[in-house]
């Protein structure tokens, strides 16, 4: 494992102090002659130039930008411009912005030219999922973006997801629903050189461990537990396309024996269209019944291919020229373990978020990249501190910042060295603190504090990591 000593940090971090533009020479990163294109591309290294981002194995992974140039995804999140319009902190940024009304015609405009200065000094050169692409795009794109595409609202982080929000997939309701979000979204964005791929829903709650109840959650408050699709769909009626498709996987595992199924779960179902005629007949998952957790973890791979297929074909009928990404995957969880050979029939990637120290996630990359031959991004991690208004914050809490930038550094050199790992979207931009009302409960960590300030050690080291990403990436 990739575990960084003193030297190391001094070296990717503390000591440095330079910074880099899109455009511009990467100094004393071993490739010094090389330029990055406009997309943000390294130049060192041409592939076949398609007029969009795609994927490309020569040894390791590759992003290949619209010109053909090698590209690692280095994205930053979090770009809520309500947070930049706080009663506590809207009298500094408008100095720092230069406008003089944080709620007047001027604040998007301003806002959208500081982000992408802040971009082009750290590094990073790709918005992420996470960010309000109205403000980042108009008038016109000018850095690779992920494009979100939510077709079911089942994140994690909602304290309330009602179980009708996880849909009848197998259904042509949800076929037209595909279809006409991809129309209004994809379609108008499909020539877009600049747009690197579709994400789906942030973190979407798949297995019973995601939908357990939990006495803590993101928000703070406890969380009931949430229906999942497997319990959602068996308990509708016959007509319902999901409930026929569930019945068919329960003929399969127990081989057309009602007897049998009867026996698992202590029904005195007559037939299996019996079953697929009863509402409501088993609201609640017995967790200690191995049957039971088996036959909802198989069903729920049916639900999550037909998903994806359905959303892939839309996206691809209103776009062909993106990659599909599918949903950022909780791999705090089980959920990638679970579902990782199904999703990547449909994806060009895997696109995933987990917070952890590196030796956590590097062991989980192991054991995921011998189940399939894609690439990576980790969409959403970071590394915190507690601070006076953040004493709850998300993710992997460090002593203070200097630790809080060895993580970073640590983090950055281990997961761009390995051939699968083509992205890291930081979270995020600037402190979500408990000043903010959304945020009392539990805070976000930023790289800049809320009045725009940088944590000097973790801007050294964010800026020297990106200096030397593609030296790390053809070293690895």
């Amino acid at each position: 494992m990739n575990k960084i000593n003193r030297r190391d940090f001094l070296e990717l971090g503390l000591a440095a102090s330079t910074s880099y533009g899109l455009q511009g020479a990467i100094p004393g990163a071993g490739w010094t002659q090389n330029q990055l294109d406009r997309f943000g591309g390294w130049s060192g290294k041409k592939f076949k130039a398609t007029g969009f981002f795609r994927l490309e194995k020569e040894k390791r992974w590759w992003l290949v930008t619209p010109e053909g140039h090698a590209f690692l995804s280095y994205g930053i999140n979090h770009l809520h411009p309500n947070w930049w319009q706080q009663e506590y902190n809207r009298k500094a940024w408008e100095k720092r912005l230069d406008i003089k009304d944080i709620h007047g015609p001027d604040f998007h405009p301003a806002l959208r030219k500081w982000f992408l200065t802040t971009c082009q000094e750290y590094g990073f050169n790709t918005v992420g999922v996470h960010n309000q692409l109205s403000i980042v795009n108009r008038p016109q794109s000018a850095i690779p973006y992920v494009q979100k595409l939510t077709l079911v609202d089942i994140p994690h982080w909602k304290r309330d997801v009602p179980d009708a929000h996880f849909l009848d997939v197998f259904s042509n309701t949800f076929e037209q629903r595909c279809d006409q979000m991809a129309q209004e979204i994809a379609r108008p964005v499909k020539e877009d050189p600049f747009l690197l791929g579709y994400a789906l829903t942030d973190c979407p709650l798949f297995t019973e461990e995601d939908c357990r109840a939990r006495p803590d959650v993101i928000g703070g408050a406890p969380r009931k537990a949430r229906i999942g699709w497997p319990r959602r769909l068996r308990n509708l009626g016959g007509e319902a396309p999901g409930k026929q498709a569930y019945v068919d996987t329960m003929q399969e595992l127990y081989h057309d024996d009602i007897a049998d199924f009867n026996v698992i779960y202590g029904t005195k179902f007559e037939s299996f269209g019996q079953l697929a005629a009863a509402r409501d007949w088993r609201t609640d998952t017995d967790l200690s019944n191995a049957y039971e957790t088996r036959d909802n973890v198989q069903f729920l791979k049916r639900v999550v291919a037909k998903y994806y297929q359905t959303a892939r074909d839309s996206i691809r009928q209103h776009d062909p020229n993106h990659l599909f990404m599918g949903d950022k995957i909780n791999a705090n969880t089980d959920t990638l373990d679970t579902l990782l050979p199904t999703t990547t029939q449909y994806t060009d990637l895997i696109y995933y978020q987990m917070y952890g120290r590196w030796d956590i996630q590097s062991s989980s990359l192991d054991r995921w990249s011998k189940q399939t031959d894609q690439p990576f991004i980790n969409g959403d991690a970071a590394f915190t501190m507690i601070t006076d208004t953040m004493p709850r914050p998300y993710g992997p809490v460090a002593d203070n910042i200097i630790q809080r930038a060895a993580w970073t550094a640590e983090f950055f050199r281990g997961a761009f060295a390995r051939p699968e790992f083509v992205g890291w979207h930081y979270c995020g931009l600037i402190d979500g603190s408990n000043q903010i009302p959304s945020k009392t409960d539990r805070q976000h960590s930023g790289l800049l504090d809320g009045y725009g300030n940088p944590y000097p050690e973790l801007r050294k080291v964010l800026k020297t990591c990106a200096q030397k990403l593609y030296t790390i990436a053809m070293q690895g």
